[in-house]
């Protein structure tokens, strides 16, 4: 689940008030790159807002992997799934550099529930955000080329996508590795 401050839900100074009380709860992490966030069957308790770095979530499916987005500095991350059920977690959030993270407990954001019942629009929203980046994803997968989804992906974070391996930009994009070469090659010049 990300969620960039630009985006406009942020603009709101409710909104932006409750994230910032959110985030006060948390608990700052460095990470190293290779560093595993959130494992599958891990109990999902918490979500994270990422001060730097690049992340990535990816799932298993029949012995492969299988890359379903990334995050970066300004996004909010989890398995959205388990955190809002309770349950074990089906993604695997690994991260692609070392960076600073806010690791915020689900029970902290139930506390400030309780006390301030309007935050439970903070979740709502940034639920509601998540699914549209997930409908806007689907529809990006379905009209667009996987050259075009680079070029897409390229143009809103050009420094990170560059530290990105190959192999999971392709998985994501759902080509070869020799595919995106050609794609990226063809681009450099």
């Amino acid at each position: 689940m990300y969620i960039n401050p630009n985006i406009a839900i942020i603009q709101d100074s409710v909104v932006a008030a409750a994230l910032r009380l959110i985030l006060s709860t948390g608990k700052w992490e460095s990470v190293s790159k290779g560093d595993l966030i959130l494992t599958e069957g891990q109990s999902c308790d918490f979500l994270f807002f990422i001060e730097s770095g690049a992340f990535r979530a990816f799932r298993w499916i029949e012995d492969k992997e299988v890359t379903i987005g990334f995050a970066f500095s300004g996004d909010v991350d989890t398995c959205p799934y388990a955190f809002f059920n309770d349950l074990p977690s089906l993604d695997i959030i690994e991260a692609l550099s070392d960076g600073v993270i806010i690791r915020i407990k689900k029970s902290d954001i139930d506390k400030l529930i309780i006390q301030k019942p309007e935050f439970k629009d903070f979740l709502t929203l940034l639920l509601s955000h998540y699914v549209e980046v997930l409908i806007s994803r689907i529809i990006e997968h379905r009209i667009l080329t996987a050259e075009e989804i680079y070029q897409n992906l390229l143009s809103r974070q050009p420094d990170e996508v560059a530290k990105i391996p190959l192999q999971y930009i392709a998985s994501y994009l759902g080509i070869s590795k020799e595919r995106l070469s050609r794609i990226r090659k063809k681009h450099r010049n």
